[in-house]
């Protein structure tokens, strides 16, 4: 979901550089290893984020992931549906739910990440385009 939020705020066109099976260099052992399937670019993606790093997840992943792997292996249009929504309960002030124990705990716990990554991107952004507040 971090990586999509990413994706969404800097409107990221999905490229086809790579088609499974393929080789490409881990940027985190920085050696070439075989993808032969999803579970071998996910391996990679934990890997990212067991690594020591001083940037959210979202962004170690939205700039590392097109080094090794397609995004569009990885991003569902659920995630897109899941960031709309979002959009649409915090624009309009749409309940979750009746109460917070009727809430779903799942979509609680993707919109607390799509906030999260949201600010952090936007922020990025604004800071890329020169328009940094600080």
């Amino acid at each position: 979901m971090s990586l999509t939020v990413w994706c969404w705020v800097f409107d990221t066109q999905l490229h086809n550089q790579y088609t499974l099976p393929y080789s490409a260099q881990s940027p985190i052992s920085k050696k070439v290893r075989d993808f032969n399937t999803l579970d071998d670019i996910w391996e990679e993606i934990h890997e990212i984020a067991k690594s020591d790093h001083k940037y959210s997840i979202g962004q170690q992943l939205y700039y590392l992931v097109p080094l090794f792997a397609n995004h569009g292996y990885i991003i569902n249009d659920e995630y897109y549906t899941l960031i709309n929504e979002y959009h649409y309960i915090t624009e309009y002030h749409i309940p979750l739910g009746k109460t917070l124990d009727e809430t779903d705990a799942h979509k609680l716990s993707m919109f607390n990440i799509i906030k999260t990554e949201m600010a952090l991107a936007l922020k990025h952004k604004a800071e890329k385009n020169g328009n940094s507040k600080s």
